[in-house]
């Protein structure tokens, strides 16, 4: 069946049937005439084909990509709980003097970027992301095997440092990719690892959420679904260009709703002030959307907090309402449409 298809858990307490009603007529108005929609509720879930002839349910497994950020944020401040990082330290007292050569031989001063900063994009830092050298290789080379180091040598090869730290908000790849490997080095493990065993994702019940590349979970993968990205399917691309804490976890709706659910609802962090410390504004630029490791907005009176995912996921949280939403589209395209529903859902009313 041609078209696009939406998955979702649409809160921890249930929709009622009118809510979920008007999410799809919702989704149908932006994304047009034609588009054909399937959404999940926590207790009434269905599916239909893509243009692959997958299906996406609430438990189908999709790459998350930057949604990513959000657990690895929370795994450095797990790491704050336990006495193994201090975010107002800078770089240099954590990361190898590799990493710390190439950035000091590009203009950056890593004695005065801190911990921090990478966790809110506040530090200056470029997005490797956004020099033509990766997307010209993406595209012609989608198997191509990327690596930490190339990535943060491509940030200082392709591109220019943006700032002085602190001084305004610019979302960077390359600050998660370093603050993964800072988290590898304060705890000894890896990555995938270090997430799974602070955060407790087993704990969780998260059983479709995994590291790709690393952790193994071949009834998941198995079932992974295909995502599109200007009409390519991107299945078969290597996980690698997107692994390293930017991104690198599959999961599904029903797994990032639970997860930011339980992060919301205290069972993630072990002191309660830590979520405040995750939440809060104090020290970021004025105009700065993000926080420490996750977005804040406010619609119409509404305060929520959400991630998305290059290839088309989102995560949203609404604490007046103690509601998690999580959607997927298969087409890249059609984000836009989804994020407009799910927003004006929690907005109804407001």
């Amino acid at each position: 069946m041609r078209g696009i298809i939406i998955g979702m858990l649409l809160g921890l307490v249930a929709f009622s049937p009118a809510s979920a009603g008007e999410l799809a007529e919702r989704f149908s108005a932006a994304a047009g005439d034609g588009v054909n929609v399937s959404y999940f509720i926590l207790d009434d879930a269905g599916g239909t084909a893509d243009q692959a002839g997958d299906k996406l349910y609430q438990s189908t497994p999709v790459r998350i990509a930057s949604v990513t950020k959000t657990f690895v944020a929370a795994t450095a401040l797990r790491l704050v709980e336990e006495g193994k990082l201090d975010i107002s330290k800078p770089i240099n007292h954590y990361i190898d003097a590799q990493y710390d050569d190439l950035l000091t031989s590009d203009g950056y001063d890593t004695s005065t970027i801190t911990v921090r900063h990478l966790l809110s994009h506040t530090g200056g830092l470029v997005d490797h992301t956004h020099g033509k050298p990766f997307f010209e290789t993406l595209l012609s080379d989608p198997s191509h095997h990327w690596t930490r180091e190339e990535q943060i040598k491509g940030a200082v090869d392709w591109l220019d440092p943006l700032g002085a730290p602190g001084e305004k908000f610019s979302y960077s790849d390359t600050g998660y990719v370093l603050l993964g490997h800072i988290i590898e080095k304060q705890t000894g493990l890896t990555l995938a690892a270090a997430v799974r065993r602070y955060l407790a994702l087993d704990s969780l019940g998260l059983k479709n959420t995994y590291w790709e590349l690393v952790e193994e979970n071949p009834d998941a993968e198995a079932r992974r679904a295909h995502q599109y990205f200007q009409g390519m399917d991107t299945h078969d691309w290597s996980a690698t260009l997107d692994h390293y804490g930017g991104g690198g976890l599959v999961s599904t709706t029903q797994d990032m709703a639970t997860f930011f659910a339980a992060l919301f609802g205290g069972k993630v962090f072990k002191d309660k002030g830590t979520l405040d410390l995750m939440l809060s504004h104090d020290g970021l630029p004025t105009d700065s959307p993000y926080r420490l490791g996750i977005f804040e907005y406010e619609v119409d009176g509404v305060t929520f907090y959400e991630h998305s995912g290059f290839w088309g996921t989102l995560v949203m949280y609404v604490p007046a309402e103690k509601r998690a939403i999580a959607g997927a589209v298969l087409h890249q395209k059609h984000f836009k449409a989804m994020r407009e529903a799910m927003v004006g859902v929690i907005t109804a009313g407001k």
